[in-house]
């Protein structure tokens, strides 16, 4: 199963390799909170996720090809 995942927001410098964009190879059905797992960043990075152009849940499960973007939060002061 392949996802590709999108990151956004000021966070991406957190995300391996500082990308905002992968390209994830799964071994079967994964949701949005194993998909960030997989990528090896803490939870708190990511404030919402988005997948089919609708905001989902983290137990949110993508399709084989399916694109899920991960916001993060704002910042700035």
């Amino acid at each position: 199963m392949k996802v590709t995942v999108r990151v956004v927001g000021h966070a991406v410098e957190f995300f391996p390799g500082r990308k905002d964009r992968y390209e994830l190879e799964l071994d079967g059905p994964t949701d949005v909170a194993g998909i960030i797992e997989r990528l090896g960043v803490g939870r708190t990075l990511v404030m919402s996720a988005i997948a089919g152009g609708k905001r989902r849940d983290f137990d949110y499960v993508p399709a084989d090809g399916e694109e899920v973007i991960l916001i993060t939060p704002p910042a700035g002061g």
